[in-house]
């Protein structure tokens, strides 16, 4: 059986559509066992793959049927629990259980991962490698791409995990990020006959009157979505569709918003944002921001997707923006932003660098037999500059319990003990993420050059004296140490000493700057 109508009436377009509601998903696992070496249309016949369609009207995904490998049919599969036309309903990821919130916990769970794209990914890939959708690399060669930060605004792709009711989207496997989820509608599941047997086999006669029936009960009340929730979800979804359908590449730092902008929509967005012109900027499903901007008589959409502290895409329903330019809705909606999530943007118009605003994209080509000299300009310029760390230190500045909060899970065994694991708010999500994206890999040989290894006490050293490639390195460590060590983060965010390296840094920052005006003076 294979579902042509979602649940709401809306007609399905089935397994031939290439829209952007259509979805591939291929595990991890399958991945490996064919060292991703895969061709890249090949990965969703692995086994545990799937393919969904979004309905455009009221957000469900539907399972859909496809051929294997073999070109056979996957309904009667035994790997797959729940079989074509199973329906997911869209959700607020308030309603996934708090278990999965903590990246430890959703990989011991035996949730499957992997990647999860859509078709608008495929052409966005084709692009990047000069090619068709039909020529694609593999998928060790499109991992590795996706891996570079240039290609941040690769958008339509997520790491995935798909539980037993529900899925969980995050945009890095190092960082849990989430950033929407789906339910599965109870009733309807199609379940192949072997899975159908095992079920009945195993179900307790006294299910009906068991002691829990009422805390199973309330579990499922948490399960229902308000009017307000769901209009929500549903606005992400609209935002992605308008994204995909026009939206402008802009991949330049959240902080340096003068230095990209035109000067008079710089202003006129600085006076919107001024007169209380942004109603709302809400984070919808898709990793999207999406703000609605009072112009006169008229609400603007505004989409933004940032990654990385980049903004990555952006796009407006007004009719400059729709020339792929950006417009003073936008502006305003980045304010707005940077004010909710306290971060510093530099609105000097005055003292801004204009230069930058007009400048086009450069073909590499054009200056090939340049690349290694300007790899080491490039490196040169940029290896004194933290600001991508000191950009931290006044949202990081509060309360330290506002930043994470601790959950406790039950561990089986004879003696049901529970583990605490730590949940940080994406505030952190976002500092660690700019730690692993900007932060050298490198940072053990740093250490090892000053003597120390990645497990020095960060108490006996003096902070006040340190070198700033010291000070990156041990904020490196720090992060990647939290894999380690689950709660070695919170526990530097409570001793302050995260924000004394990143102070230090701040310090070093600003002598280099004085010494370079001295410079220029003389």
């Amino acid at each position: 059986m294979v579902r042509r109508q979602c649940i709401c009436g809306a007609q399905l377009h089935g397994l031939g559509h290439s829209g952007p509601n259509m979805f591939g998903f291929i595990p991890s696992s399958s991945l490996a066992h064919c060292n991703y070496d895969c061709e890249f249309n090949v990965g969703v016949t692995l086994p545990g793959g799937r393919i969904f369609e979004q309905c455009e009207t009221c957000g469900a995904l539907v399972l859909c049927e496809y051929p294997t490998m073999t070109g056979g049919k996957r309904g009667d599969d035994p790997l797959i629990t729940y079989g074509p036309g199973t329906v997911y309903e869209q959700c607020a990821i308030e309603s996934v259980p708090l278990t999965y919130h903590s990246f430890h916990a959703l990989m011991s769970s035996g949730v499957t991962g992997g990647i999860m794209y859509s078709e608008p990914f495929k052409s966005d890939v084709a692009e990047l490698f000069g090619t068709d959708t039909q020529h694609l690399p593999s998928w060790k060669v499109v991992k590795d791409a996706l891996r570079d930060q240039q290609n941040a605004a690769l958008d339509e792709w997520w790491q995935a995990s798909i539980g037993r009711n529900f899925i969980v989207l995050y945009e890095n496997s190092k960082v849990l990020r989430l950033v929407g989820a789906w339910h599965r509608v109870p009733g309807t599941e199609i379940l192949n006959a072997d899975m159908r047997r095992v079920i009945e086999d195993n179900h307790d006669p006294l299910r009906h009157q068991g002691s829990d029936t009422d805390e199973v009960k309330q579990a499922r009340q948490h399960l229902d979505i308000s009017d307000d929730t769901r209009a929500l979800l549903m606005e992400g979804t609209r935002a992605r569709l308008r994204l995909v359908d026009n939206s402008m590449m802009v991949h330049r730092p959240l902080a340096e918003l003068a230095r990209f902008i035109r000067l008079d929509e710089l202003l006129a967005g600085k006076e919107l944002w001024e007169a209380g012109a942004v109603k709302r900027v809400d984070f919808v499903p898709f990793g999207i921001f999406h703000g609605v901007v009072r112009d006169g008589a008229q609400d603007q959409q505004v989409d933004l997707v940032i990654r990385h502290n980049l903004v990555s895409r952006m796009m407006c329903t007004c009719d400059y923006a729709q020339r792929k330019r950006v417009c003073s809705h936008e502006v305003a909606t980045i304010v707005q932003l940077a004010r909710q999530f306290r971060f510093s943007i530099d609105l000097d118009a005055e003292t801004a660098d204009v230069s930058h605003r007009e400048v086009t994209s450069i073909e590499d080509s054009q200056f090939s037999h340049y690349a290694n000299m300007l790899d080491v300009l490039r490196e040169h310029d940029n290896d004194d500059d933290y600001d991508w760390l000191t950009v931290f230190i006044d949202p990081l500045s509060g309360d330290p319990r506002e930043l994470y909060h601790t959950e406790f899970m039950t561990m089986p065994g004879m003696t049901m003990r529970s583990m605490s694991y730590v949940i940080y708010e994406p505030l952190m999500l976002s500092f660690i993420d700019a730690v692993l994206t900007h932060g050298s890999p490198d940072f053990l040989k740093t250490l090892r050059s000053y003597g120390l290894d990645a497990d020095v006490p960060l108490e006996i050293l003096n902070i006040d004296m340190l070198k700033a490639d010291l000070v990156s390195a041990l904020i490196s460590m720090i992060v990647y140490r939290e894999r380690r060590s689950d709660g070695y983060l919170a526990e530097c965010l409570e001793n302050g000493t995260l924000l004394k390296l990143l102070n230090r840094l701040r310090t070093l920052q600003d002598e280099r700057h004085e010494r370079r005006r001295r410079r220029i003076r003389q």
